[in-house]
């Protein structure tokens, strides 16, 4: 099946245009990604009707938060306090939980042509996670680029870790990202157990499938012979910068797809990438029809001695940024 056309009207559809042939349609759930199209070409993976959205069990072009990706056991302790947080991914906390920030109505503050910003207050407890929290996220168009800001606030110390979850898939047929060609400037990735959390080892890619310093086709990457990859039944690990300056905006990765001609460069402030595959995407869709890069902290990092901090300090301002720029 190929990425699915929109064809329902839906008056809480947000659509974004500029003058550069890029269109953008977003859902206040979730504050999705329902649809990116350059001179009318879909790039992502979506449902056909808005409603799909509510059942999605795949973060389909959602907000992934209050934590993206996961917690060991849903477990961390906080100033000396335990907290335990719902399970929504074996023993584990994923993406935020059960009602996850993907799963929670979010407030359309303003809105141009070109640009929206959303809002979402999450009260004290909200998913066992201590403190409320303010977040507002702004989508805005410029030229052939989609820009991501998250701004943050919390009433009393948290743990905090947004990103967005799309699925590119850059052929115009829609057909198996296999065929993309993929370059990610990280040298250092996180090996993961069987539970997908990371060991807490820094691995070079060097020599290894997970080796795209320079641009290489996906599906072999895939096919080599990798404990990583066999546990994950493809990738599904977190890339990472440990240089002075991973907080400024940087090029994370480039997608490329030699069927249609069209390119995508994920660049962020944040410290990690995870690579998603799409191993395990179901119908209406078929696995590894898309492919999720995203630019998020790592995972587990409120458990795991030395990552870079998800600690979201009381009154201190939360900010990152994500832009798609497509070519």
């Amino acid at each position: 099946m190929s990425a699915a056309l929109i064809d329902d009207i839906d008056d809480s559809v947000i659509r974004l245009s500029g003058h550069k042939g890029l269109e953008v349609e977003l859902l206040p759930l979730g504050a999705a990604i329902r649809s990116i199209r350059l001179f009318g070409q879909e790039l992502t993976l979506n449902y056909p009707q808005s409603a799909d959205y509510q059942t999605d069990e795949f973060y389909l072009g959602a907000t992934a938060g209050r934590v993206a990706n996961r917690i060991a056991k849903g477990r961390f302790e906080l100033n000396g306090v335990a907290y335990q947080l719902d399970c929504n991914n074996g023993h584990n906390h994923l993406h935020g939980g059960v009602a996850g920030f993907n799963r929670q109505h979010w407030q359309v503050l303003k809105q141009q042509s070109d640009s929206v910003q959303l809002y979402l207050r999450s009260a004290d407890g909200d998913q066992g996670y201590p403190s409320a929290v303010q977040v507002w996220q702004q989508f805005r168009i410029v030229d052939k680029q989609l820009e991501l800001s998250f701004l943050a606030l919390s009433t009393k110390d948290t743990v905090l870790n947004l990103t967005n979850h799309c699925y590119f898939n850059l052929n115009s047929d829609g057909s198996s990202v296999e065929n993309h060609q993929l370059q990610i400037a990280a040298k250092h990735y996180l090996p993961t157990d069987a539970n997908a959390i990371p060991t807490g080892e820094r691995r070079a890619v060097a020599g290894t499938a997970f080796d795209f310093t320079k641009a290489k086709l996906v599906g072999p990457a895939l096919r080599q012979q990798d404990q990583q990859l066999a546990l994950a039944n493809g990738f599904d690990h977190c890339f990472i910068w440990q240089e002075a300056d991973a907080a400024e905006l940087k090029s994370m990765a480039v997608l490329s797809s030699s069927q249609s001609g069209r390119q995508l460069e994920v660049l962020s402030t944040q410290p990690g990438l995870q690579l998603y595959t799409g191993n395990f995407l179901a119908a209406p869709f078929t696995a590894r029809q898309g492919i999720c890069l995203e630019a998020q902290g790592w995972p587990d990092a409120i458990n795991q001695l030395g990552f870079p901090d998800t600690l979201l300090k009381a009154g201190e301002l939360y900010q990152q940024h994500i832009v798609y720029k497509f070519s």
